[in-house]
C-alpha cells in the first residue's frame, strides 16, 4: 500500500515541466469577446481554488518516501457516451479517488468575471460564452497538477487529437494510468446528448448542444487518442484499462466488455472479470473483446474494438423501436419548454423519429 503524505499548498515538489497539453485547452468552438477576460481573471479564478483543490494527500512509493507516485484517471468517449454518469455515480463513490484533482467542474465557470450578466440568456447561452475562460483555467489546473504530481481526473470527449500526445510525457513522470473507455453507437450518442440538453433546461443546468458531425468527427480522433492511453496502460506497472459498451438492449445501461491490468513493463493482461463481476457478452457484434498485449502482441487493440460498438447499426426491430421510443420520450419534454429548447434538438430528435420508425 502506499504511504500518503499531505502537503500543504506552500509546500510543492519542484516543478517540472508538464506536457504541451494547452492546445487542447485552448482550441474550442464559438468563442465571442461578448464577455471579455483577462488573463489576471484567470489567476484571480485558479487561486480561489487553488484553496481547496490543491488540499489533498499526493501519493509516494513505500519503499522510497520522498518519490512521489502519482496517478491519473482517464474516462473516455465521445460526448453522450456516458462518462461524466461513470465517473460520479460509480467511480467517485467507491471512495478510492478521495485525494484526486479534477480538472473540471460545471461550478468553476461561477468563476467567470460576467457570469452573473450571462445567467439572464439561459443555460445554454452561459456554457458557450464560459467556453473559453474555462479551458484557460483547465489549464492552469492541470500545468499545476502535474508539474507537482498530484493524482488527477480527467475526462476526455476524444475532440482533440492532442489528447494523443501527453500520455507518452506523463508516463515519463511516472503516472500510472487508469482508463476507463465507454464504447456507444454514434446515433445513441447522439439522442443522449439532445437529451441532456432538454433535461438541462427543465433543471437549470449548464449544458450545450452537440451535433452528430461532431461526434462523428470525435470518432476520427479516437484511434490516436486511445492507442495513446493504452500505450501508456504498458508503461507503468499497476496501470490498467477497461472498454465499456452502453446500448439499447440495456436500456442504456452501462456493461464491462473487457479489462487488463499492467503487472510487467510492456504486458497487459486480460482479466478473467471485473472486480467479480462478468463481462457482457454481444454475439451480435461477432467480436471477442480482450485487450492483450506481449511480446507477441505489441501493437493496440483496443481501439478496434471500441470501433466495432460506435459503428454498429441500429439494425433489429427491437433496437430500432426503442431508438424511436426515446427519441419520443424526449420530444415530449421538450415540448413544455418551447422556445427555449433550440430548434435544431426538435429537428435532429424528429428525422431520428423518422428513420427508425418502420423496421
Amino acid at each position: 500500500m502506499a504511504i500518503i503524505y499531505r502537503l500543504s499548498l506552500a509546500s510543492v515538489l519542484q516543478p517540472i515541466d508538464p506536457p504541451d497539453i494547452g492546445l487542447i485547452l485552448k482550441e474550442r468552438t464559438r468563442m465571442t469577446s461578448q464577455y471579455p477576460f483577462s488573463d489576471d481573471d484567470v489567476q484571480k479564478a485558479f487561486d480561489q481554488l487553488s484553496v481547496t483543490l490543491f488540499d489533498v494527500q499526493r501519493d509516494f512509493d513505500p519503499d522510497d518516501h520522498q518519490l512521489p507516485s502519482p496517478k491519473i484517471l482517464i474516462v473516455a468517449g465521445a460526448q453522450g457516451s456516458g462518462k461524466t454518469f461513470l465517473l460520479e455515480k460509480t467511480l467517485l463513490p467507491s471512495g478510492s479517488y478521495e485525494n484526486y484533482v479534477r480538472l473540471y467542474l460545471p461550478a468553476f465557470r461561477e468563476l467567470h468575471p460576467s457570469y452573473a450578466q450571462m445567467q439572464a440568456q439561459g443555460v445554454l447561452h452561459v456554457y458557450e460564452h464560459t467556453e473559453k475562460f474555462i479551458w484557460a483555467l483547465g489549464e492552469k489546473v492541470f500545468a499545476y497538477a502535474f508539474a507537482n504530481k498530484y493524482n488527477i481526473i480527467m475526462e476526455s470527449a476524444l475532440d482533440n487529437i492532442e489528447f494523443a500526445r501527453f500520455p507518452p510525457a506523463a508516463t515519463a513522470a511516472g503516472y500510472r494510468f487508469e482508463v476507463h473507455m465507454i464504447a456507444c453507437q454514434k446515433e445513441l450518442s447522439h439522442w443522449a446528448t439532445l437529451d441532456r440538453v432538454v433535461k438541462s433546461i427543465e433543471t437549470s443546468e449548464l449544458e450545450r448542444v452537440v451535433s452528430l458531425t461532431q461526434i462523428e468527427e470525435a470518432q476520427f480522433n479516437a484511434k490516436a487518442i486511445l492507442d495513446a492511453f493504452e500505450n501508456a496502460c504498458t508503461q507503468v506497472p499497476g496501470s490498467e484499462i477497461t472498454l465499456y459498451q452502453r446500448d439499447l438492449p440495456t436500456n442504456m445501461e452501462r456493461q464491462v466488455l473487457c479489462h487488463s491490468t499492467c503487472d510487467s513493463y510492456a504486458e497487459l493482461t486480460p482479466q478473467a472479470d471485473f472486480k467479480g463481476q462478468p463481462f457482457a457478452q454481444v454475439p451480435q457484434l461477432g467480436v471477442k473483446f480482450g485487450i492483450l498485449r506481449n511480446a507477441q502482441a505489441n501493437s493496440p487493440c483496443a481501439y478496434l474494438q471500441y470501433a466495432q460498438v460506435v459503428h454498429a447499426g441500429l439494425i433489429s426491430e427491437e433496437v430500432r423501436q426503442k431508438m424511436v421510443q426515446k427519441c419520443c420520450a424526449t420530444l415530449a419534454k421538450a415540448h413544455p419548454l418551447m422556445p427555449a429548447i433550440p430548434a435544431e434538438v426538435f429537428r435532429a430528435l424528429s428525422m431520428y423519429v423518422l428513420k427508425y420508425v418502420h423496421p
